[in-house]
């Protein structure tokens, strides 16, 4: 920078010198000295703004290096993805060497049956634990009914603990009519014995005056003795029916109350004096349950009864059969009963017979 200043500055002094002696050849001195003046003030001009010029060219080279130093870096990682790609290139001409398109395609195929065999079987797994469960519950209710051997013992206590309470109470009440009875009657034989005294001090006047008017020699005539008649009115309660004597005919009125019949009470007949009603048929799981009541109507108290269920399908085919007990099922008692049609749902039954299958 200084040479070129330097180079300048000759140039400029020997313009003057031209300058001069052009001038005395013309005798223009004062004009020449001005110009020379306006020159170096436009010089000094030049000069400082070649000082600012060179410090900013020193500031933009500065920021020029700071600006790259991260396109440097930057070099750097993109000669690392370069690499990168240069060995996933040679992996994939690797590939494309050992196996062909169609390979490939072949390979997706055989994975995607495979997967259709894995979702087949995962099917399969879900019904046969939906399966499970259902068999579980099953054995579940057994495994109680099992692990309660008493139950029907105790039942049966209970139940002849209120037979007999209930025939307690029976005989108390007839201890009671009886009772009853009996003081009515003792008032009624009181009554009859104040009666009968009464008379009989009334005969013994009649014969004390009759000797009298015998001895005197008078007539005597015959007097009747009215007998006070029982009472006429009795009534006797006995169950439902009620009796009434009428005074005087000796005829029995009986008034009997109505019993309803099984069919009143929504119940149909399923063979040998049992009764059902209120059956249903729920879904459970990917199962089947029959819910329902049974009312012993027969000649006795079972202690265990039998019972069997018949499934059909749409082409009215037996499909499934099972057999359930009830114990101590006492004479006209009504009994809640549930079970499970296991691998059957509801929309494949088409229709279902409850019927009873022996009895003990």
């Amino acid at each position: 920078m200084k040479g070129i200043i330097s180079v300048l500055i000759s140039m400029v002094l020997f313009l003057v010198i031209s300058g001069a002696t052009h001038a005395e050849d013309q005798g223009g001195e004062q004009q020449v000295l001005k110009e020379l003046g306006d020159f170096q003030k436009a010089l000094s001009g030049w000069m400082k703004n070649v000082d600012g010029l060179v410090s900013q060219f020193s500031t933009l080279q500065k920021s020029v290096g700071d600006s790259l130093s991260p396109l440097k870096e930057f070099e750097k990682t993109i000669k690392g993805n370069e690499g990168k790609l240069n060995s996933i290139v040679s992996r994939l001409e690797g590939i494309e060497k050992s196996t062909s398109v169609g390979e490939v395609r072949l390979m997706l195929d055989s994975f995607g049956k495979t997967l259709d065999v894995i979702k087949k079987l995962l099917s399969d797994l879900t019904k046969r634990v939906e399966d499970q469960e259902v068999k579980t519950a099953v054995l579940e209710k057994r495994y109680q009914e099992a692990q309660r051997p008493l139950d029907p013992i105790k039942k049966a206590i209970e139940d002849l603990n209120k037979i007999v309470k209930d025939k307690l109470g029976e005989q108390e009440k007839r201890i009671a009519t009886v009772e009853d009875s009996f003081k009515t009657r003792v008032a009624s034989l009181d009554s009859a014995a104040k009666i009968f005294e009464g008379q009989s001090k009334a005969v013994s006047d009649m014969e004390m005056r009759m000797e009298k008017l015998e001895k005197g020699g008078i007539g005597v005539a015959k007097t009747e003795i009215a007998s006070v008649p029982p009472s006429s009115i009795a009534k006797m309660s006995e169950g439902t029916e009620t009796v009434t004597v009428a005074e005087g005919t000796g005829t029995a009125v009986t008034a009997t109350e109505h019993i309803p019949t099984p069919e009143e009470e929504g119940f149909k007949e399923i063979g040998d004096g049992f009764y059902m009603r209120n059956v249903n048929l729920l879904l459970f799981g990917s199962s089947s349950q029959i819910k329902g009541e049974i009312k012993n109507l027969s000649d006795r108290d079972r202690s265990i009864a039998t019972f069997m269920i018949k499934v059909y399908n749409v082409s009215n085919m037996l499909v499934f059969t099972q057999d359930f007990s009830i114990k101590t099922f006492k004479r006209d008692e009504i009994r809640s009963f549930s079970e499970i049609i296991s691998g059957y749902a509801p929309i494949e039954i088409a229709r279902y017979e409850v019927l009873t299958k022996r009895r003990y």
